[in-house]
C-alpha cells in the first residue's frame, strides 16, 4: 500500500495535479484503496477519505449493466429498433456540415438498441464532432450541462451502424430503462445494481450522498498552472433528468465492487447478479470490423485529442473499450476499460484477475498529465500484484 501511495504521490507532484483517490480489486476482495494529495492548491486540506467524485462517462458501464439486466428480464431483442421502446426516436435526422451549412437527411436504417449500447448509432458529442460543435455554437442544440437533458434532442451525425463514434446513445438507453421499468433511472439502478453491490456512496442524486463530499475541480491552463472551475460545474438536478451517459456520483471503493462483479463472472456474494452469458456479451467485441479510433477535439478546454494505446487496435463491448493486444507492463489483451471527462479511469483484466480505478477531478479530459498518473498507477499495480 505504501509503495503504491508513493508512486501516486510522485506522479501527482510531477504532473502538478492536486489529488487522486484509487482502489484495486481482484475477484475475491478489494486489495487496497486510498486517497493522495490535497484538495486546495495551498496544500492545507488533504483530500477527504470519504470524497465522492463526478464519474461522468464511467456512468455508461453502470447504465449498460442495468439495461442488460432489464433486457434479459423482458427478453428484449438487442438488434430491434430502439424506437419500438421510445417514441422520441421515431423522427431522427442525420445532420452533416457542408460549406458551413447544416444539411439534414433521413437515416438509411433504424437505430437499434445494440447501436445505442456500442456507439455505432450515429449519435455524437459536440466536443468530438464538427457538425455538432457547429450546431452548438449556433444554439441549435443544447450543451451537455443542460439540466433537462435537451442535448439528447441532437441529430445523428453518421448513418446508423456505419462508424464507431462516441456519443449520447447511453442517455437514450437510460430513457428506455425508465419507460420499460416505470421507475426513475436512479431508483431502478439503485434497486437493481447499487444496493446488491453495496455501492452505498453511488447515486445520480448528490443530495443523498452529500454535496459537501465533492472535491474541487481544477483546469490545467496552457501555462501548466491550475484554476478552480468548480462553480462552472454545478450538480445536475435529477428530479428533472438523470443522464445515463454521465450523471452518476461515486467513489473508488464503490466502483471497485462493480469491477469485481466482472472478475467473478457476474457473481456477488456467491449469487449471480449477472449471468455468465451476459458478462461474456459485455466483455467481448460487439462492433465487428469497426474499431475505436483517434478522437479529435472541437473544445480543447474540455477535452484533448486522444487515442488510447496507439498502434493497438481497440474494440468495444457493451460499454467497455477492449484492447486487442497486451499493453506492455499494464493490462492484458482483452481487458475492459473506460473513463470519465473529469479524468476518472477504470480497467479490469480478467486474464490477470485484477481491476483498478483512479479518480481525479481535472480538465481537460485526456490531458497528458492525468494520463501519466493513470499509467504510473497501473504499472505499479501490475508490478505489485
Amino acid at each position: 500500500m505504501e509503495e503504491i501511495n508513493q508512486v501516486i504521490e510522485a506522479a501527482l507532484e510531477e504532473s502538478n495535479i492536486p489529488y487522486a483517490a484509487f482502489a484495486v480489486t481482484n475477484s475475491k476482495e478489494t486489495l487496497l484503496s486510498g486517497s493522495v494529495g490535497y484538495e486546495d492548491l495551498e496544500k492545507t486540506k488533504p483530500l477527504e477519505t470519504n470524497a465522492v467524485f463526478r464519474i461522468a462517462s464511467m456512468t455508461k458501464a453502470l447504465t449498460t449493466t442495468a439495461f442488460m439486466m432489464l433486457a434479459k428480464e423482458k427478453e428484449l431483442d438487442l438488434h430491434s429498433p430502439a424506437e419500438n421502446y421510445i417514441d422520441d426516436l421515431k423522427s431522427l435526422k442525420v445532420a452533416s456540415l457542408k460549406n458551413s451549412e447544416i444539411i439534414y437527411s433521413e437515416p438509411e436504417t433504424k437505430v437499434t438498441l445494440h447501436q445505442l449500447l456500442t456507439h455505432t448509432s450515429g449519435f455524437g458529442y459536440d466536443f468530438h464532432h464538427e457538425t455538432l460543435s457547429h450546431l452548438l455554437l449556433d444554439e441549435k442544440i443544447a450543451g451537455l450541462l443542460d439540466k433537462e437533458g435537451k442535448f439528447l434532442e441532437a441529430p445523428l451525425v453518421e448513418q446508423p451502424g456505419k462508424y464507431w463514434h462516441y456519443g449520447i446513445g447511453l442517455g437514450w438507453i437510460g430513457r428506455i430503462i425508465e419507460t420499460l421499468s416505470e421507475q426513475s433511472l436512479n431508483d431502478f439502478m439503485t434497486e437493481k445494481l447499487f444496493k446488491p453491490l453495496e455501492m452505498n456512496n453511488t447515486s445520480f442524486d448528490i443530495s443523498i450522498i452529500g454535496e459537501d463530499r465533492l472535491p474541487k475541480i481544477y483546469s490545467i491552463e496552457e501555462s501548466g498552472s491550475l484554476i478552480d472551475i468548480s462553480e462552472l460545474m454545478s450538480s445536475p438536478q435529477i428530479d428533472k433528468f438523470a443522464y445515463g451517459g454521465g450523471g452518476v456520483f461515486s467513489c473508488p471503493e464503490d466502483y471497485a465492487k462493480f469491477l469485481r462483479m466482472f472478475l467473478t463472472g457476474g457473481k456477488v456474494n456467491g449469487e449471480n447478479l449477472l449471468s455468465s452469458e451476459t458478462v461474456k456479451q459485455m466483455t467481448t467485441n460487439q462492433i465487428g470490423e469497426l474499431s475505436v479510433p483517434f478522437q479529435p477535439t472541437f473544445s480543447p478546454s474540455i477535452i484533448a485529442p486522444n487515442e488510447w494505446f496507439p498502434g493497438i487496435e481497440k474494440k468495444w463491448g457493451y460499454s467497455f473499450m477492449i484492447n486487442s493486444e497486451d499493453v506492455p507492463n499494464r493490462r492484458s489483451k482483452g481487458s475492459c476499460a473506460w473513463s470519465g471527462i473529469m479524468n476518472t479511469f477504470f480497467w479490469f483484466d480478467q486474464e490477470k484477475d485484477i481491476g483498478g480505478t483512479i479518480m481525479m477531478q481535472i480538465a481537460p479530459c485526456y490531458h497528458e498529465k492525468p494520463k501519466q498518473v493513470l499509467k504510473r498507477f497501473e504499472e505499479a499495480i501490475y508490478k505489485s500484484f
